[in-house]
C-alpha cells in the first residue's frame, strides 16, 4: 500500500467515525426531543447549521495554522 492510499484510508475512516459521532450525539437527541414532524425538522436544520458552523471554524483554524507555520 502506498503512502497516498494509506492517507486516503485513514482520512476516510476518520470522516466516517466523525459522521457517526455527530449523528449519535446531535441528531438522535434532537429527534427524540420533539413530538411533531415539523419541530423535528426545524431542530434538525438548526442543528445542522450549528455543526456546519463549528466545522467551518475548524477548517479555518486548520488552514490558518498551515498558512502561518507551514508555508
Amino acid at each position: 500500500m502506498t503512502g497516498d492510499t494509506t492517507t486516503y484510508l485513514v482520512a476516510g475512516i476518520g470522516g466516517l467515525i466523525a459522521l457517526v459521532v455527530v449523528i449519535a450525539l446531535v441528531f438522535v437527541p434532537v429527534m427524540r426531543m420533539y413530538a411533531t414532524w415539523w419541530q423535528r425538522g426545524a431542530a434538525a436544520v438548526l442543528a445542522l447549521v450549528v455543526v456546519g458552523a463549528f466545522a467551518m471554524g475548524g477548517v479555518y483554524a486548520g488552514l490558518s495554522f498551515v498558512d502561518r507555520f507551514l508555508s
